[in-house]
């Protein structure tokens, strides 16, 4: 109670107007209260703060029918004479580059094409990237396709800008501290939202796990929003980054370092996919819908690079990192689970979230309805097929070590219940033998 109160007192006492002020119940513990965890909240607190004081940068954003025409404008502003293309081969292979490297040739500007960038890239990926750039003399970046594409060129940037530092060394926080060069992102997805955050992942394969590098030089120069290049992805594709974004919005808001301006970008987009993932699910041409998915993602991402993410990205990225298995699609397949494993203790959290965006009456319960019914909807599976039982403790191990003490839970788990969260997602014939082994071992104990 007494570090609550410090808390509250604190803060309320600098008399901001851009943030909430925070209340000792908002910095409660969890579970069982440790002196680690008193610790983890004091950090927590201390991320508030700097979220608060520092200039996170908002990318100018070009959007409508004008918006290629704009940046091109930009571009030629910057006498920027040859652009890396950072894409995958998804993108090269629907030719959706095309447009905005022809429009470059028109304005004079030379291209360098690097599209060798794999789902969740390694380091190897992005060491290519940043060859590619040296060798042909580059001058700056745009990142074309989906979160790893622009989480590749936000590391190929960052790479430029300290070339004697490895990604290894840039792990954490604020280890670039240079600007980079000029770097634009263009989203073929609504989801991640890296192109407003300042964040990017990187795969590890040798180690077999996936880490975050965060400065504030990360955040993109501009993003170009074209909803048409999102017309050729599929419909489960579309769910996946879109409840992505979702995530993003949901651990946002109800992490204890939610601020004013985190729970309105949060609240729009939520409000947004709700809304519009359905309609561009059923209908995948619907560019009015793209546009506002779009714009969701956008949203979440300011959201969450204030306030970061929680468990459900935490178990997701070791799922990234061990099957393989698509970011998007990881956290689908989490978020009900972790919010169900939260239970009451975030019910107050929920029922502000759902009266915003469902209806004035709703609570907890409706929000979580709401996401389930989402999810059935849109084909999300409730098992993960992949996962292997012997593989949970691991998995459990790592969630834990990136999630403590960096991400500000709403309260805190152990490795039991990161590890119950999984058993549950275990594969049926997996799962049905687990519980035969559990009544088996209690048997012995009657």
């Amino acid at each position: 109670m007494f570090y609550g109160q410090f808390c509250e007192n604190i803060y309320t006492a600098k008399g901001r107007q851009w943030c909430a002020p925070v209340s000792a119940q908002q910095y409660h513990l969890g579970g069982e209260v440790t002196f680690t965890h008193r610790l983890y909240r004091l950090y927590h607190f201390g991320l508030r703060l700097a979220a608060a004081l520092l200039p996170i940068r908002t990318p100018h954003v070009y959007a409508g029918q004008q918006a290629l025409s704009q940046w091109l404008c930009e571009v030629k502003k910057q006498n920027l004479r040859t652009l890396l293309v950072v894409s995958d081969p998804g993108i090269v292979a629907l030719d959706l580059q095309q447009p905005i490297i022809a429009a470059l040739h028109q304005q004079g500007v030379n291209t360098v094409l690097y599209s060798d960038v794999e789902a969740n890239p390694g380091i190897p990926c992005i060491e290519q990237g940043v060859s590619c750039y040296q060798q042909h003399h580059c001058q700056g970046i745009i990142a074309i396709g989906g979160g790893s594409v622009m989480d590749c060129g936000k590391l190929i940037a960052a790479r430029i800008a300290r070339p004697s530092k490895s990604l290894q060394q840039m792990q954490g926080l604020f280890k670039v501290l240079r600007p980079l060069v000029p770097l634009y992102a263009v989203p073929t997805t609504a989801g991640t939202g890296s192109e407003v955050t300042v964040a990017a992942v990187v795969s590890d394969h040798q180690r077999q796990i996936k880490f975050a590098i965060n400065d504030l030089c990360l955040v993109p120069k501009g993003v170009l929003l074209l909803p048409e290049l999102t017309l050729g992805l599929s419909p489960q594709l579309s769910a996946t980054t879109a409840i992505d974004a979702l995530t993003h919005a949901i651990e946002s808001y109800i992490g204890i370092n939610a601020t004013r301006f985190s729970k309105a970008k949060s609240v729009a987009a939520t409000k947004l996919i709700l809304s519009n993932l359905p309609l561009v699910y059923q209908q995948p041409n619907h560019i009015d819908a793209r546009m506002h998915m779009l714009w969701a993602a956008f949203y979440a991402g300011q959201a969450f690079t204030r306030t970061s993410v929680g468990y459900v990205h935490a178990i997701a990225h070791q799922l990234g990192a061990l099957y393989g298995i698509g970011h998007g699609l990881a956290n689908a397949l989490l978020l009900a689970p972790v919010l169900n494993a939260y239970g009451q203790r975030i019910d107050a959290q929920l029922t502000a979230l759902a009266q915003q965006t469902l209806a004035a009456n709703s609570d907890a319960q409706d929000m979580r309805a709401a996401i389930a019914t989402l999810l059935h909807d849109c084909a999300i599976p409730s098992t993960i097929a992949q996962l292997r039982q012997e593989d949970i403790a691991t998995i459990a191990k790592r969630a834990i070590a990136e999630a403590h003490p960096d991400y500000p839970v709403p309260c805190f788990f152990n490795q039991h219940d990161i590890e119950t969260i999984l058993y549950s997602l275990l594969p049926q014939q997996q799962h049905s033998k687990q519980t035969d082994e559990q009544q088996s071992l209690t048997g012995q104990y009657r």
